[in-house]
């Protein structure tokens, strides 16, 4: 299953849908609406999920794992995301398996500052790895730093898998790919929260994450 938050912004997602259709592969999917509903062409076999609360990244695709719970894996893409290869889907869902991390190729190769490593965009779960850590996206956080915390899970165990035949384009507002629009305010009812995530991110990183790669470390050896 892959899981897709979206809010205002019916015309991107619009435009993931027509770059999904021109590669052949348009795999099941689960939608959640953080808002107003769409008026656009879904397709069929998705399950579209409206919210009138506002949810942001973190709760929109935890509440999306919720009513899925028992997936074999879970790919996340964002409504900016732009898939361009054919079977893009059953490859990345392939290379993760049941318990690690697939990754494509976004063209750009940016690499995290703080370890070198490259950094994930559009990527895949294995479902008993997600099932282990209770989370599709760092649950601590608002929005941000859910990429960090995968990519210090896989990096760590080393299960994560690169596809660099595999491309899935990221736009992004700094590069002018995509306009700026009410998501980029960085505000969650009412509050911002950049620093919040931050600091959560920080903590967690120290109190909670060598406990949890010891546990992780069982199933991943599974």
């Amino acid at each position: 299953m892959w899981l897709i938050p979206t809010r205002n912004r019916p015309d991107a997602m619009q435009a993931l849908i027509a770059s999904m259709e021109a590669t052949g592969c348009v795999p099941e999917c689960a939608i959640m609406v953080d808002g107003p509903a769409y008026d656009i062409d879904w397709p069929a076999h998705w399950h579209i999920h409206q919210s009138t609360e506002h949810l942001e990244m973190q709760l929109a695709l935890n509440q999306l794992f919720a009513l899925y719970p028992d997936e074999p894996c879970y790919g996340v893409l964002t409504d900016t995301s732009r898939p361009q290869t054919k079977e893009w889907a059953s490859k990345l869902e392939a290379a993760a398996g049941t318990s690690a991390i697939s990754m494509c190729n976004t063209t750009k190769h940016r690499m995290n500052p703080d370890t070198g490593l490259r950094r994930i965009t559009s990527y895949v779960l294995g479902g008993d790895l997600a099932r282990a850590v209770g989370w599709v996206w760092f649950d601590r956080c608002v929005h941000l730093y859910g990429d960090n915390v995968w990519e210090d899970i896989g990096y760590g165990l080393d299960i994560m898998r690169y596809l660099d035949d595999v491309v899935i384009l990221a736009l992004l507002k700094r590069e002018g790919e995509v306009p700026v629009d009410e998501n980029h305010k960085r505000l969650f009812q009412g509050k911002p929260y950049i620093e919040h995530d931050r600091q959560a991110y920080v903590a967690w990183k120290r109190r909670e994450f060598p406990a949890l790669m010891e546990r992780l470390g069982a199933v991943c050896s599974a």
